[in-house]
């Protein structure tokens, strides 16, 4: 009996922490503005005549808003969410939140949150806001009383939105202004240090609600949804274990409160494509990549702006990127660290720009012999922002992991491209996270050793070498296989016009 014991209470385990996970799920919805039907649309606003039907349509399909008391207790092992619990969440504390929202919560009886800015809320009633750059009377946001009402109706919590971190600061001698929560403040020929920054964070997400609405926010809705491992730590110190996100995705037990993701709401979306919103769990579009490398740039010209031309042109949805260039013999960095000399600072400014101008997320292309400085890559993420790592390594590497724990500190979410010759073994692709990828060259031997189960988390990158045309052949026949993501090993501008049709996701129609 004994022996039957120890046998089944690990399966039993699991299956009660799978029933928990279940008990526990939900998506998370985030809306901004709503406008009356005849204002011009913004791109993150909704129709209230379209928020109603959204939320007629919510109760007709068995969709059951919850607050988060409810998902906490479900969490805790009390009373399980409904099926289709979903959390709304209202952001930025504009004044249609009590005009438009506010009502219609009351006449459906749905909790929400609501997420205000301290910063914008305690400018005088008569003032102006600087919302994102752009001044806004302040009479457009709500008013405390109105915060207050909403909060004693047993409806609507309310959460911090920051106190003054919901604006882009300068990141770079180039100019560029990016998400003030994980962005270095570059002034004055210098980048903050991490004590400075992170002081600044503590009196950005300190509380300024409580002394008008009598109770301190618990939850911190991230601006733009940036955060990172730093600015979570001190949400937590603060009183605020939870914290939102803009990830897309379900939500239950076993996501950290820290990092529970939401749907953004954008462009006032028709009932249809709301619906398939919450009803369609689409995959995510396959991983196309190339490589840049700044080192082959000439010098003295500018090669940022046609590499960006011809990244939207390709439209691949991964860069990966080398942080380094050789000159003189000498290994020299894109980005400021006193663990190897300055070629030039420009690293953030590549890689932001290609987020935002090209649409392409950046993967830092990291050299092999950086996998055994931790610190070094440690500097990249405090001075770069970018999206994940490309490492030569295999999953659950005890180097890469060490590059992991430090660089989530300062980026997140942190995606892992682990660039292998030979295919994982069964330990290593069970230590493969779920949104990581291992990438492989694409030989035959390698693909057909590839279990096909494994094939939306393995990447097949071509050599430059070979042929375009031969290339696009067999990308075509990965593709009809089911091996759906792939990519070339550079960015070589004479065979775009060859590979464009194969390679690029602007051809290719979406897939659930």
């Amino acid at each position: 009996m004994a022996l039957l014991i120890r046998i089944l209470l690990p399966v039993l385990l699991l299956c009660s922490g799978l029933l928990n996970a279940a008990e526990a799920r939900f998506m998370a919805l985030s809306y901004h503005e709503v406008l009356d039907d005849h204002a011009p649309l913004t791109p993150t606003a909704v129709r209230a005549s379209d928020l109603a039907r959204q939320f007629s349509w919510l109760r007709a399909s068995g969709f059951h808003p919850v607050s988060v008391d409810q998902i906490l207790a479900a969490r805790d092992g009390g009373k399980p969410l409904p099926p289709k619990a979903v959390l709304l969440t209202f952001d930025d504390g504009k004044k249609d939140t009590y005009t438009h929202v506010y009502p219609l919560l009351k006449l459906f009886g749905y909790p929400a949150v609501i997420a205000l800015v301290g910063e914008w809320m305690d400018v005088p009633y008569d003032g102006v806001v600087d919302y994102d750059g752009k001044p806004l009377p302040r009479s457009e946001f709500l008013t405390w009383a109105q915060v207050r009402e909403m909060q004693a109706s047993g409806l609507v919590e309310v959460a911090s939105h920051s106190y003054d971190l919901h604006r882009g600061i300068p990141a770079n001698p180039q100019g560029n202004t990016q998400p003030a929560a994980t962005t270095r403040l570059y002034a004055n020929g210098r980048y903050e240090d991490d004590a400075a920054y992170l002081a600044r964070l503590r009196a950005g997400l300190r509380d300024s609600f409580s002394q008008h609405t009598g109770k301190a926010p618990r939850i911190i809705v991230w601006p733009y949804g940036r955060s990172n491992g730093a600015a979570q730590q001190i949400a937590r110190e603060l009183g605020m274990p939870i914290g939102l996100t803009l990830v897309d995705g379900f939500n239950d037990a076993g996501t950290p409160k820290r990092i529970w993701g939401r749907q953004l709401i954008e462009n006032s979306p028709s009932l249809q494509a709301f619906a398939e919103m919450l009803r369609v769990v689409w995959e995510p579009n396959p991983a196309r990549s190339v490589r840049i490398d700044p080192g082959s740039w000439p010098v003295d010209e500018d090669s940022l702006s046609p590499t960006l031309d011809r990244l939207l042109t390709l439209s691949p949805n991964i860069a990966f990127i080398k942080p380094a260039v050789e000159r003189d013999g000498r290994e020299m960095a894109l980005f400021p660290t006193k663990h190897l000399p300055l070629a030039a600072d420009k690293l953030n400014h590549i890689a932001w720009q290609t987020e935002r101008r090209a649409g392409v997320p950046v993967f830092i292309d990291l050299p092999a012999h950086w996998l055994a400085q931790p610190e070094l890559v440690a500097d990249l993420g405090r001075q770069v922002n970018f999206a994940g790592l490309r490492m030569p390594a295999s999953p659950g590497d005890p180097a890469a992991e060490r590059i992991r724990e430090r660089v989530e500190r300062w980026v997140w979410p942190l995606q892992i491209a682990y660039a292998m010759t030979q295919v994982p073994t069964p330990e290593q692709w069970a230590r493969l996270n779920e949104r990581d990828l291992v990438i492989l060259p694409a030989e035959a031997s390698l693909i057909a050793a590839v279990p096909r189960e494994m094939a939306r988390r393995v990447l097949f990158e071509f050599d430059t070498a070979t042929r375009p045309e031969a290339v696009a052949r067999q990308m075509n026949r990965l593709e009809a296989d089911g091996y759906r993501q792939f990519g070339i090993d550079g960015f070589p501008e004479s065979t775009m016009t060859t590979l464009f049709p194969s390679l690029s996701l602007r051809w290719q129609p979406q897939l659930p």
